[in-house]
């Protein structure tokens, strides 16, 4: 899967599960769960611009945003209420639907980490490597 696809599903999922909260009611939602919501959204187009613009940045934005956006989500809604910025699924009897959503943007942006790293690791295998002195390598054998 190409960077670019792996945002696309993962702005996609995102907008999914916005709409989904918008279905199941925002009235018990905190403003934090709000802000951090928000957040992530901004976040996955940002990191989709930059990998529609191919920018050299993207790869690394997205396996950041791909890695704290899925450790984020399943904190706020898979684990129990812990915060302000719960809104623990099984406390409130999320729907299978809710369910089924939440886990695809969590699998999104595992998604988008895992396909984000690889461009990352391949990038570092093809960058040149710095020349060793001759002594510093006899040292380290």
């Amino acid at each position: 899967m190409t960077l670019l696809r792996a945002n696309i599903l993962f702005v996609a999922a995102n907008l999914l599960h916005t709409a989904d909260h918008q279905r199941q009611g925002t009235e018990g939602l905190s403003w934090e769960i709000f802000v951090g919501g928000s957040a992530i959204t901004v976040a996955a187009i940002a990191s989709l611009v930059l990998a529609l613009r191919r920018d050299d940045r993207a790869p690394l934005f997205s396996a950041v945003l791909g890695l704290s956006a899925a450790a984020g989500i399943a904190a706020s809604h898979l684990a129990p209420h812990w915060s302000a910025l719960s809104d623990s699924y099984p406390e409130i009897h999320a729907d299978a639907i809710s369910w089924v959503v939440v886990l695809l943007e969590i699998g999104g942006a595992l998604v988008l980490s895992g396909v984000a790293l690889r461009r990352l690791r391949r990038a570092s295998s093809n960058a040149p490597r710095a020349a060793v002195p001759t002594a510093a390598r006899r040292s380290t054998a």
